[in-house]
């Protein structure tokens, strides 16, 4: 599960400049550091387009095409990595329409209920985080207007996060972030496309333990109205 994020960059084009990516002026313009990414929020996705790595914008929870949900203004936050490729609600985004979610790091709750305690998950040095998405577009029903709409991958916990959570999103290596995003080979021939949707499945592992520290952080992040730097502040030290 990967219910609250974060991307504290102070800027968008430093971190257009890092994933080699273009980024629109006016993206630019209206972009702030994030501190407690909710569902149903607008955030930055890196995806490959005509080529092209482009930063672009996209509403945090996939589109319900099936069943009693189906009309959910949310949708899905989180797809498991191990099912996406072949369920129907995913599939045709899992062969299409990836991406790579911006982020720097995340939250997991843990504790009894009534007493959980958030702690927010990063990297030592606090680089870039990129997480696997999948995507695609739904008309907003109020205006009518098309957005992308996004989910985010998960994995099994590595030792780092299995304290607090099953689940982790599936970090996607600098490595791994040019063959996730690419665009699909232009077949319909069946066994080049398992062969190719076995190839994208292999990026999504547990990262490695090293990659990440635990950061105790204040209650605070569970009200979606606070995103503010105070999120982020440790709260105790983890022995």
């Amino acid at each position: 599960m990967c219910g609250r994020f974060t991307l504290t960059r102070t800027n968008l084009r430093d971190v257009a400049t890092i994933l080699e990516a273009e980024l629109d002026a006016e993206l630019e313009a209206a972009y702030s550091p994030r501190y407690n990414v909710a569902p149903s929020n607008i955030h930055w996705l890196l995806v490959n387009e005509g080529g092209r790595r482009q930063i672009v914008a996209g509403r945090w929870g996939f589109p319900i095409a099936f069943g009693p949900r189906k009309d959910d203004p949310v949708g899905l936050i989180n797809a498991r990595s191990e099912t996406a490729a072949s369920k129907p609600t995913f599939r045709d985004s899992f062969a299409r329409a990836r991406c790579a979610v911006i982020a720097d790091g995340f939250f997991e709750w843990s504790g009894p209920r009534g007493r959980r305690t958030p702690t927010w998950f990063h990297a030592p040095s606090r680089e870039l985080l990129p997480l696997a998405g999948l995507w695609r577009e739904r008309a907003c029903p109020e205006t009518g207007e098309v957005e992308r709409r996004f989910t985010i991958l998960t994995t099994e916990a590595n030792a780092v996060i299995e304290p607090c959570h099953a689940r982790m999103p599936a970090i996607l290596p600098p490595a791994s972030v040019g063959p996730w995003i690419e665009p699909a080979p232009q077949t319909r021939h069946p066994e080049a496309l398992r062969r190719f949707t076995s190839e994208l499945s292999a990026h999504l592992r547990p990262a490695d333990n090293s990659l990440l520290v635990a950061t105790p952080v204040s209650s605070r992040v569970g009200n979606v109205r606070n995103d503010d730097p105070s999120c982020i502040e440790p709260e105790r030290t983890l022995f």
